[in-house]
């Protein structure tokens, strides 16, 4: 079995989140890129993000420091727009072509969905999820995915394309295995075999097992999502408990690539605030980097993983790259 890919997410870019990028937002009571999009000025300020939050010397910099894949938030209006939003279809073909040039491998991920698929603001707009109730927005999504699927195909660092990032979560979820299902067979008439089709698992990796079947001729990858400081628990959890939930989701990812490939697409070294000021401060830095470096070595029986996010405004830990230059991370390449 090969290793891991070692990836980044490089979130807030093509689809705007606040609390990564406040810069962007300074000046608005804006929540999310949809009411951005309705400022003063904001297609200006847009371009401008998108200009100079990724350019070549972040493609060379993930080289240079092991990056083998990044993953690519990106919303339904990316290609023709949709207003408020903007499309921004230049930024993400210079992507591919940087990714090419770089020797990195790009998971295209759909983020954000017409009516929200989780009413979060990393769907693009805060509120009502109206996508599992009108099924013209589910044919909509798959409508955007063959468009994105047609204009990348031939492209060299095309590894994959996620279907939707984190659906509501669920019990038996048909709506989406059956949304999954259609895009699945839809997208294989199109996409090359070589290019995975990753679907996430609503937060529910042992229910959604399996939801596509059967995956013929393309590999399947099930997304699953770690952050261990959002346990309800975690507040009174050892650290001890950290780590042996790290090593419970290695066991379960050998588990469930019996089904299908699995890919951790989201994941960082995070600590609760209230489980690390138990500690000295002087011991912050060593108990998030142990904690990093477990993951690591539970994930490398993944296709991938990808740490969220390759950067923000503040460095810390979601700043995969202030982590490494301030050595927090440390990993074999």
């Amino acid at each position: 079995m090969t290793k891991a890919l070692y990836g980044v997410n490089l979130g807030g870019w093509l689809v705007l989140e606040r609390w990564m990028t406040p810069s962007v937002f300074a000046g608005t009571d804006a929540r999310d890129e949809y009411t951005f999009m309705q400022t003063r000025g904001a297609l200006a300020k847009l371009r401008r993000h998108q200009r100079t939050f990724i350019t070549e010397e972040d493609w060379h910099w993930m080289s240079a420091n092991g990056i083998q894949a990044v993953r690519i938030p990106v919303g339904y209006w990316v290609l023709e727009g949709d207003p408020p939003y903007a499309p921004c279809v230049d930024r993400l073909d210079w992507a591919f072509r940087m990714a090419a040039m770089y020797d990195i491998k790009i998971l295209l991920c759909l983020h954000g969905a017409p009516g929200s698929q989780n009413g979060q603001d990393h769907s693009g707009r805060i509120g009502q999820s109206r996508w599992y109730r009108e099924t013209h927005y589910q044919e909509q999504t798959i409508a955007t995915l063959m468009l994105l699927a047609n204009r990348y195909r031939d492209e060299p660092a095309f590894w994959g394309l996620e279907l939707l990032n984190e659906p509501r979560p669920g019990l038996i979820q048909w709506k989406l295995r059956r949304f999954y299902n259609r895009a699945y067979r839809q997208l294989v008439t199109v996409l090359r075999p070589t290019t995975r089709i990753v679907y996430h698992d609503a937060f529910t990796p042992r229910l959604l097992s399996g939801a596509i079947f059967p995956p013929h001729p393309h590999r399947v990858m099930m997304d699953i999502h770690w952050y261990h400081f959002t346990f309800w628990a975690h507040k009174w959890v050892s650290i001890g408990w950290y780590y042996r939930i790290v090593a419970a989701h290695g066991r379960l990812i050998r588990s469930l690539r019996r089904r299908q490939g699995v890919v951790v697409g989201e994941w960082n070294g995070i600590i609760a605030g209230e489980k690390l000021d138990k500690f000295p401060k002087s011991d912050h830095a060593a108990i998030v980097r142990e904690h990093c470096r477990r993951q690591v070595a539970a994930y490398a029986d993944a296709e991938a993983w990808f740490y969220w996010s390759y950067k923000t405004d503040d460095r810390g830990v979601y700043h995969f790259r202030s982590m490494i230059e301030d050595k927090e991370i440390v990993f074999d390449t």
